[in-house]
C-alpha cells in the first residue's frame, strides 16, 4: 500500500482547503492509498479554482 502526504505552500492555504471541503487535514498529514484518487480530485479543483496556483499538493511520503 503506498502513502502520501499533503503538504502546502502555506498554512493560510491549509485552512482555506480544509474550510473550503470541510477538512481537517494538517500540513504533512499521511493521505491513504485508498483516500487518494477523490482527494488528488478535490485538490486539482481547489488549486484552479480557488488558489489559482499549485498551493496544495499531494506527494509520496
Amino acid at each position: 500500500m503506498k502513502i502520501y502526504k499533503i503538504v502546502s505552500a502555506s498554512k493560510h492555504f491549509m485552512e482555506k482547503f480544509n474550510s473550503y471541503y470541510d477538512y481537517f487535514y494538517q500540513e504533512g498529514e499521511s493521505v491513504l492509498e485508498n483516500d487518494y484518487g477523490n482527494l488528488k480530485a478535490e485538490v486539482r479543483h481547489f488549486n484552479i479554482h480557488v488558489a489559482h496556483g499549485t498551493a496544495i499538493e499531494i506527494v509520496k511520503k
